[in-house]
């Protein structure tokens, strides 16, 4: 049965005077090898006005003995069979009390300055209803293994809500670099759960439609890359597939784009490259001490020419970063 949120006092002075509560979910199952160190990449941000969310999908190995160790940290605990990773996200969302929501997976992490920044940026700027960070990448045991160069990342919103951001048109978003408000997830209803790989995927195209996406220039989370493993990877030929039923219905790319990004890996780097559109991003003044608002015309691409280039010689056998 779930534990009943609890209300925590301040712990850090500068939270004392304005708050907004945030609310993570994090779904699992057998996940022994990572659980802790993500649930410590929460909890030991000693932010004072989080709710988390764990719902186990009844794991047969270790991953609910290790996340009982931490049960004093974790507001809601559910452990019950489920239907996969989006049933258990949206069952925990279903308890979801904070202002801010996200869910992170139980092999990626948080970095110990990610609610500070989100609460800063969602408080100063009430306008803004949805935010990502700079994409990062590490590898199976922990160590950061890629960061985008291209601070300020464009992310056009009738490309998301098309869905043209997916592998062979503008790459992935990075999903546990997302940050959004209750209000937004409430808009839209949450995940489809036809869906089994791609949910999060149809969900953004409808963010989109309500909704900007604000780029942070600085990283708030890092994906475990764990190639012949995780969903991502073995169950890429299925991700595609439901991606492409997805798209059936929205407004096709332009088809020198499509045609182009198809014919090679080369051409859809250059076309990343050359489509250049204005960018609403936040970033930090070192002069006014403070995050701040900012438009500026950027690359679709969220790395350079030459990082994908080393990226593609350096890994045949696995996806250069989206």
């Amino acid at each position: 049965m779930p534990k009943e949120s609890k209300n925590r006092a301040p712990k850090n002075k500068k939270y004392m005077n304005k708050s907004i509560p945030i609310s993570i979910v994090t779904s699992c199952y057998n996940c022994e090898q990572y659980i802790e160190a993500t649930i410590r990449s929460v909890i030991q941000q000693d932010f004072p006005d989080l709710q988390y969310i764990i719902t186990d999908g009844a794991s047969s190995d270790r991953t609910l003995d290790i996340i009982k160790k931490y049960r004093e940290d974790i507001d809601v605990l559910i452990s019950e069979p489920d239907e996969g990773m989006y049933h258990g996200i949206q069952k925990g969302f279903q308890y979801a009390q904070g202002e801010i929501m996200a869910w992170l997976n139980a092999d990626d992490i948080y970095y110990t300055w990610t609610f500070s920044i989100v609460e800063r940026i969602f408080l100063k700027f009430p306008e803004v209803e949805w935010i990502i960070g700079l994409p990062t990448y590490m590898n199976q045991i922990g160590q950061c293994i890629k960061v985008s160069s291209n601070a300020g990342t464009v992310y056009p919103r009738n490309y998301i809500s098309n869905g043209w951001f997916r592998p062979q048109l503008a790459g992935y978003l990075q999903q546990e670099s997302m940050f959004w408000r209750k209000s937004l997830w409430d808009k839209v209803g949450g995940l489809n759960l036809k869906l089994k790989f791609a949910a999060d995927f149809e969900l953004w195209t409808r963010f989109a439609k309500h909704a900007e996406l604000y780029s942070i220039t600085v990283p708030l989370a890092s994906f475990r890359k764990r190639p012949g493993e995780q969903r991502s990877s073995v169950g890429e030929d299925k991700y595609h597939d439901e991606v492409m039923a997805v798209c059936q219905d929205l407004k096709p790319p332009p088809k020198i784009w499509n045609f182009v990004s198809r014919s090679s890996e080369i051409g859809r780097i250059l076309t990343r490259l050359l489509i250049w559109k204005n960018c609403k991003f936040i970033t930090y003044s070192l002069k006014e001490k403070d995050w701040l608002k900012k438009k500026m015309l950027r690359p679709l691409s969220r790395y350079s020419f030459a990082e994908l280039l080393l990226e593609k010689n350096n890994s045949h056998n696995s996806r250069i970063p989206q």
